[in-house]
């Protein structure tokens, strides 16, 4: 039986997607000439892109934010600051694949990263002297720390795809 509540992202959805981006986009930039703060890019933006990037059925319900074609769960993360972020994981997130999405807002850019980070390697991640991602999950808590600092620029990790979002294109 197929699964409802995952979606193959097509050209219309994807083209349905870039526009809300920019709707989006205009929202934020009028959020920021109130207050210094802007608008998290929601969910229902950054990972159909991404699925849509990676060749993925993206999951509009719980049990990860979407799946490969071989049942592999994938969770996303996104910033729409290219260059800082601050994520943060549950005690419960498990997934088999981390995808980072970095937004460019300057040039309408979308970088993908495919990390090739499990949960269980997240764990392992050292956040301070006191502990691991594991450590504090163990105590109930979400860690928050830079998927770019402590991912991306230790692995060395370039992008898997430079999405175009202006045309709603793959670049790469």
């Amino acid at each position: 039986m197929k699964n409802k509540y995952l979606v193959v992202i097509d050209e219309p959805r994807i083209q349905e997607t870039c526009d809300a981006y920019f709707k989006w986009k205009d929202l934020n930039t009028y959020v920021k000439s109130l207050v210094s703060r802007g608008i998290n890019i929601p969910d229902a933006i950054s990972e159909p892109m991404g699925c849509y990037c990676l060749d993925l059925l993206w999951n509009k319900s719980s049990g990860g934010d979407a799946q490969t074609k071989e049942g592999k769960k994938i969770e996303f993360k996104a910033t729409s600051n290219y260059d800082y972020d601050l994520s943060s994981f549950g005690p419960e997130c498990e997934f088999d694949d981390l995808v980072f999405l970095r937004f460019n807002l300057e040039t309408n850019m979308l970088y993908v990263y495919d990390t090739g980070v499990s949960s269980d390697e997240l764990k392992k991640i050292k956040l301070s002297q006191y502990g691991t991602v594991a450590d504090y999950q163990e105590i109930g808590k979400r860690p928050h720390f830079s998927i770019i600092k402590e991912i991306i620029e230790v692995k060395n990790l370039e992008p898997t795809v430079v999405f175009n979002i202006r045309k709603g294109q793959i670049e790469n």
